[in-house]
């Protein structure tokens, strides 16, 4: 097996070897072909075959990446031309996003990329700004692997698989802690300064560390004694130079150990990024200092605009605003040698403040290694994905085709209405109780379950209730039919089956001529309607209406309406998707699992939104070894369904079937299935359109 990994800075460098030996370890049995773009830790793995030193890739801010352009399109060209020739099963990259997204848009046209595994290791900070690269990741990568407890939800509510099982980095430099020594010895004050790891972050910060321990020394009246680690891949006499001792600050200079300085020192001096996090969990508390070229940080301001705090320490602690940040941060501008020295010396002469912010970096400890074995438990998930892949999350397809089928459906239903209300004419009313469910997009948005609530809650307050559907997409659809328990699904559509499934004791009768499907329901006995859909159609009215959207946009599915027709619906319900920033009133529906297998599963499904399903019961702990989808209402055939379930059931599984999949699948073969089921939480959100219709 081929695995491909690119590790282009120091620090994913550690993260990426780590992950990478777990897996030799875990395929000692098999012979693993490794090789790519690597730090010292990966290039000191037994068979690892680096294409490209990650030393010679460091870059950061804008103007720096720029001037670094022309050899990384070189090195970009040489990966490219080795994959072609050694084409892998596994593709690993970690951080590094700019270079690596590049790699995938160039690798995604080759014949064999889409038999290779994809991982995104340590994805950018999407949640912080640019989060448009959320859909380069759905496009290039089976799924995501992040070394943040609260990365885990953010990419699941997204529909993209994801891997967490802690921080590998974390919980190796915790294996490598010393005892703590005093913060002040006498007259000496001791302090570890971290001040980067990539060429243009040491130009910018080494100039500001000798004035701030100066001009510390000289507020607190001690000699300094700093404690900095160089980083692997870097010249020590680039720190030298810089960083020369006096009779008031002291240099030690350590090859690498940052993990020993850390946790032996008690405050630090740390640049923002990876070790400002790597001190608040060892003990050291951090004051994060970060500086940029001019140009870059005009771009950031200009561009960016982010407001919330830099520190990671501060990220996972939940701070939305800088100014309240936690751990103290100078950025910028701010980032002077007096200020430095005054934040540091607020650390040394007020213990207490000292030992809150160290209680804080021990809770970040305790959410960021859950395990002893995080990088065992990470590599036995990406072995998983190996040999079961997950199902690529599919980025919606964003077309002006579709954003023009969009505009003129929902033009020609404005003029419709229109030319009704120019001439009068009327829509005929229900002949009893009434609500509509309607669609605003086109089909995904799960009407459905909330038909079956509605049905539900009006049984429940005493009416004997009807469905009044069309059946997409059954035999015979314009004449009229009541649906009964065994009809033949291909007679009367997926949709009423389930409804009928869900609720035997509610009649559904089928019709294209939406005002003779209610009259045959009242002549069986209803004196309540559900409509199913007809949003659109203006023949017939109800007397309530319940519009549900979706967070899907113009030019990923075609809409039926403009947004200004939600107006005439008496609830806007968001069935799924991110919150709609157009319609910050519609009420969000929340789902949850009603029956919880006891055994592994497979998927067969042939539902609209498959990915929206799989994020859902990944979200709430259940994942599927293998997946297998088919077009919406698409009917199964039997010889292959039974051969999925044998297949499923020879590898310890079930296959699993969702409530609308089970209608179209043979008894005695559904018998053998799991049907999936989930139910909506809170009922309370639709009980508001049953007011006043007593």
């Amino acid at each position: 097996m081929r695995i491909f990994v690119s590790a282009a800075e120091i620090s994913s460098d550690i993260q990426a070897e780590q992950i990478i030996r777990s897996l030799q370890a875990l395929h000692s049995d098999r012979k693993l072909e490794i090789y790519g773009i690597g730090g010292p830790r990966l290039r000191g793995l037994p068979g690892f075959r680096a294409i490209e030193h990650a030393e010679s890739m460091r870059a950061m801010g804008f103007v720096e990446v720029f001037s670094k352009f022309l050899f990384l399109r070189r090195t970009l060209n040489r990966v490219v031309a080795e994959l072609d020739s050694n084409p892998p099963d596994v593709i690993l990259t970690v951080d590094y996003p700019d270079f690596h997204f590049i790699l995938m848009k160039k690798l995604q046209s080759r014949p064999w990329f889409r038999g290779a595994i994809r991982i995104c290791g340590i994805p950018p900070k999407v949640w912080v700004w640019r989060s448009g690269r959320v859909e380069k990741i759905r496009r290039f990568y089976h799924g995501v692997w992040v070394i943040f407890p609260f990365e885990k939800s953010f990419y699941q509510d997204r529909g993209i698989p994801v891997i967490y099982e802690g921080n590998p980095l974390i919980s190796s430099l915790l294996k490598k802690a010393v005892p703590k020594e005093p913060l002040s010895s006498g007259d000496e004050i001791r302090v570890a300064v971290l001040p980067g790891s990539r060429d243009g972050e040491l130009k910018l910060h080494l100039p500001l560390v000798g004035p701030a321990l100066h001009e510390l020394s000289q507020i607190s009246g001690k000699q300094i004694h700093a404690e900095v680690p160089i980083p692997e891949g870097i010249d020590e006499g680039v720190f030298s130079r810089e960083l020369i001792s006096t009779d008031r600050v002291h240099y030690r200079l350590i090859s690498g150990g940052s993990a020993e300085v850390l946790s032996r020192n008690s405050i630090g001096l740390i640049k923002s990024g990876t070790s400002t996090l790597e001190a608040a969990v060892l003990g050291c508390v951090p004051v994060i200092f970060y500086r940029m070229n001019p140009f870059s940080e005009w771009i950031f301001k200009r561009f960016v605009k982010y407001a919330g705090p830099v520190g990671l320490p501060n990220i996972l602690l939940g701070i939305k605003h800088r100014a309240r940040s936690v751990f103290p941060e100078l950025l910028g501008a701010e980032a002077k040698p007096d200020l430095l020295a005054t934040a540091l010396h607020r650390l040394i002469e007020d213990p207490d403040y000292r030992n809150e912010l160290s209680r804080k970096g021990e809770f970040l400890k305790d959410s960021l290694v859950p395990h002893s074995d995080v990088s065992a438990r990470i590599a036995r998930g990406i072995s998983e994905w190996i040999s079961n892949p997950p199902l690529p999350s599919g980025m919606r397809s964003r077309s002006l085709g579709i954003a023009m089928i969009s505009f003129f459906w929902s033009f020609l239903n404005r003029s419709r209405r229109w030319i009704r209300m120019l001439f009068g004419v009327q829509a005929s009313a229900l002949p009893v109780r009434s609500i509509l469910v309607g669609n605003l997009q086109a089909g995904g948005a799960g009407k459905t379950p909330v038909v079956i609530e509605l049905a539900r809650i009006a049984m429940a307050r005493g009416y004997q209730v009807g469905v009044l559907s069309r059946g997409y997409g059954r035999r015979n659809s314009g004449s009229l039919r009541c649906v009964e328990l065994g009809d033949d699904v291909r007679d009367v559509g997926d949709e009423p089956a389930e409804i009928k499934a869900a609720l035997p004791g509610v009649t559904v009768v089928l019709s294209g001529d939406r005002r003779k499907g209610a009259q045959e329901l009242v002549r069986r006995g209803v004196d309540f309607i559900v409509a199913d859909d007809g949003y659109q159609n203006l023949k017939f009215k109800t007397d309530r209406t319940v519009l549900l959207v979706t967070d899907a946009a113009r030019d990923e599915i075609p809409y039926r309406d403009f947004d200004g027709e939600v107006l005439m619906a008496d609830l806007l319900v968001q069935t799924k998707g991110l919150p709609i920033l157009r319609f910050p009133y519609a009420k969000k529906l929340e789902w949850r699992i009603s029956s919880i297998p006891e055994h592994p599963l497979w998927l067969w499904t042939a539902i609209g939104d498959p990915q929206d399903l799989l994020a859902f019961y990944e979200k709430n702990g259940l994942r599927f070894k293998k997946v297998f989808t088919a077009r919406d209402h698409a009917f199964p055939d039997p010889d292959m369904i039974r051969r999925l379930i044998e297949a499923a059931e020879a590898d310890g599984a079930r296959l699993a079937i969702t409530p609308k999949d089970s209608t179209k699948i043979d008894p005695r073969l559904r018998e053998r299935c799991f049907v999936l089921r989930r139910e909506l939480v809170g009922g309370s959100v639709f009980e508001s359109l049953f007011e006043g219709l007593q």
